[in-house]
């Protein structure tokens, strides 16, 4: 059994790994890294016979509209995945052209690879012309899922990983498996107490409204502005609701059976005011308590108008919830207390914190995925400091740590 990553073996984005097994040529994921400008894994194979997508995120999902054009490739993954990864496909190929990047698809290539692609619910099994690979919820977001190939191994792909239960999803339930080839994004790195964190974060929203300001939560989409919302349902906040989050959440309310608790999710939604079209924005910078926007990283999208128009009020407050990679606005933020916007830098006055809600599993949590596994061999994929996980591993596994393009035997 041959393995290649076309990318995402020693760094977090552009996941790919291509799986030769049989005569046959499997896709795990096949994702983009949406960095300024974005980049790419190395190209996929023409022979592949089936590709199997994880979950939506870009870094997993961003390159698959690419896959329609090879031979015979289908793509499988849970219906949430493709409803949510045809809407982020979409949107890149939207900021690519409005940044004057050439996208590397078109808007055919994602309608022809949905039309084609093949759902899957989270407990089902894939058979095709020999081929069997059987679906397992992976925690993270909801659609996610780990794949297990029968093969002549049995190999366990993890996707991204979250083991610990959340307003959103429930835990990973990992399969036993000869391989595991598992994410290592929090390699050497603990989260702290969630409860904790979601209590800290209520008493600064508190502590802002109290203070007479407002509070602008820069989220992602897709997971993390649905956390966001969650923690915040019942506590009395006005909270509004702007980008691209409203149309995931009908997609996650349309899909009940991928939620944690389906009718607080449903009453948490419900208790937001969503706002619909630029026009309310000025609406919501007068009325709200809490603004959750897109875009999480703060390089674009609504986010950019609130903090525009509350930057200079020091009584309110900027509370980031993910993780802001190296060069995007949030991390500029973090980093030196500035935001550029338009060509201009600023620097706020609002308070800046920074609050855990990571949908990964951190460094204990992947050990004891891996032993539930019993698996022979790990092989560490997605992170940029892996070794921190292969020492936490190698007395109990053999720990491989692959690089991009190169094939090797298991």
């Amino acid at each position: 059994m041959e393995f290649q990553f076309l990318g995402g073996a020693s760094e977090v984005g552009s996941l790919g790994l291509v799986v030769r097994d049989a005569g046959r040529t499997l896709l795990f994921d096949y994702g983009m890294t949406p960095t300024d400008p974005p980049s790419y894994p190395l190209r996929v194979p023409n022979n592949v016979d089936v590709a199997f997508l994880t979950h939506a995120h870009l870094d997993h999902s961003g390159m698959t509209p690419i896959l329609s054009r090879l031979p015979k490739a289908r793509v499988i993954a849970t219906p949430v995945t493709l409803a949510v990864s045809n809407l982020l496909a979409r949107d890149a190929l939207k900021i690519a052209r409005l940044e004057g990047y050439l996208p590397p698809y078109q808007s055919q290539d994602i309608g022809s690879l949905h039309a084609h692609a093949t759902a899957l619910g989270r407990h089902e099994t894939f058979r095709h012309h020999g081929i069997e690979v059987e679906l397992t919820p992976a925690g993270h977001i909801p659609g996610a899922t780990m794949f297990r190939y029968r093969g002549e191994k049995d190999v366990l792909f993890s996707g991204d990983v979250q083991t610990i239960p959340t307003h959103l999803v429930k835990g990973a339930e990992p399969l036993e498996c000869d391989i595991l080839v598992l994410e290592s994004t929090y390699s050497g790195k603990e989260h702290p107490d969630r409860t904790q964190t979601e209590h800290e974060f209520r008493d600064k929203v508190r502590e802002t409204v109290e203070r007479g300001g407002k509070v602008i939560v820069p989220a992602f989409a897709v997971g993390r502005a649905q956390e966001v919302l969650m923690t915040l349902a019942g506590t009395g906040f006005e909270v509004y609701l702007d980008g691209m989050a409203r149309a995931v959440n009908s997609i996650y309310a349309a899909a009940p059976e991928y939620l944690s608790d389906p009718k607080r999710f449903r009453r948490a939604m419900d208790s937001v005011h969503v706002i619909e079209h630029q026009g309310e924005r000025r609406h919501a910078v007068r009325e709200a308590d809490v603004i959750v926007t897109t875009g999480g990283m703060m390089d674009g999208g609504p986010v950019l108008f609130y903090v525009g128009e509350l930057y200079r009020d020091a009584n309110s407050s900027i509370l980031l919830t993910g993780f802001q990679v190296e060069g995007s606005n949030g991390r500029q933020l973090m980093d030196e207390g500035t935001l550029t916007i338009d060509e201009t830098t600023i620097r706020p006055a609002c308070e800046i914190q920074k609050y855990d809600f990571s949908a990964h599993a951190g460094h204990s949590e992947l050990v004891e995925l891996a032993r539930r596994t019993h698996a022979r061999k790990v092989v560490l994929m997605h992170g940029d400091q892996r070794e921190p996980l292969r020492d936490a591993l190698a007395a109990e596994f053999e720990v491989l740590l692959p690089e991009n393009g190169k094939s090797f035997t298991v």
